[in-house]
């Protein structure tokens, strides 16, 4: 008798064990879904973390390339006060689009408001590569090469070449470099050189909706803004990138010019929206996830 009493009890234990199993494996797997779901909304390009296949980490500084076929739409604004002279404005829209073998190709024009005037500036034609998929070779190092045409008598065409290095570093890092060297091709025939570095931590997570930073730049010269005023010299200031979604970033970044040379205060911010994205499987994690 005894064994035929213990026996339903051993048969709803076992029922309830396999019920428990079956519970916690949904729910793992579900989880695995959840996580999946929310990192195929944040693009990647190459392996490299959201933020730097943005395109540009700050308003100043780009990083590294755009995911295959994905498309950046950017409405840019730099405004320059001069310590003599009158205040400088430049209004700029720009279009990148990612390509394979860790290509990206884009179109800029510049418009310039000054002394009451507003005039086409500049036609910029650009193209970048990353020698490496992201975390291949140290800083994951990208070429990048432009062409502008003036379209104001005053400004000749010119030419840049730069070399891009960026980096995530623990604890939500960012940074990135753009180490450049310019060339007028008009009467003057100028070559001036120059850097701009920003690096960037996120305050507002998960999702990485508010990024704050520090960011400068450096000109030897040739960058003019109006008939009499110059950036050449350092500039330096606080960055802040806020995502109202996953598609759309505002960059504001106000320096202080540190020389007389450089601006007493200059002002950019960039307005851009995302399309496209990687093919499934390729989309990377969430910086909070990552960071947990």
């Amino acid at each position: 008798m005894r064994t035929f009493c213990t026996f339903p009890h051993t048969a709803l234990a076992i029922l309830l064990l396999a019920g428990t199993t079956v519970t916690n494996a949904q729910e793992i797997e579900n989880r695995q879904v959840v996580v999946q779901a929310e990192a195929e909304e944040l693009p990647t390009a190459y392996g490299a973390p959201p933020d730097m296949s943005h395109g540009r980490i700050s308003t100043l500084t780009k990083s590294y390339v755009l995911s295959p076929f994905s498309f950046e739409l950017e409405a840019g604004y730099g405004g320059a006060v001069f310590r003599h002279g009158l205040p400088s404005q430049l209004f700029r829209q720009e279009v990148e689009m990612g390509l394979p073998a860790r290509f990206t190709v884009g179109v800029e024009n510049q418009v310039e408001h000054f002394a009451g005037e507003t005039r086409d500036r500049s036609f910029t034609l650009e193209a970048r590569y990353a020698l490496a998929d992201w975390n291949k070779l140290p800083l994951n190092p990208a070429i990048s090469a432009e062409y502008r045409f003036g379209l104001s008598n005053a400004l000749p065409d010119s030419g840049e070449l730069a070399l891009l290095i960026s980096h995530d570093f623990p604890h939500l890092i960012e940074w990135a470099m753009n180490i450049f060297v310019d060339q007028d091709f008009g009467g003057r025939q100028s070559t001036s050189a120059g850097f701009a570095q920003s690096v960037e931590v996120p305050v507002l997570l998960p999702e990485e909706k508010l990024e704050v930073g520090l960011e400068m730049q450096y000109r030897s010269g040739g960058e003019t803004a109006g008939p009499e005023g110059t950036t050449k010299g350092l500039a330096i200031g606080p960055t802040l990138a806020w995502r109202p979604t996953k598609k759309a970033r505002f960059d504001l970044s106000p320096l202080i010019g540190c020389s007389d040379h450089t601006p007493a205060v200059q002002v950019f911010a960039v307005f851009s929206l995302s399309f496209g994205g990687p093919a499934a499987g390729d989309a990377e994690t969430p910086a909070s996830a990552r960071g947990h």
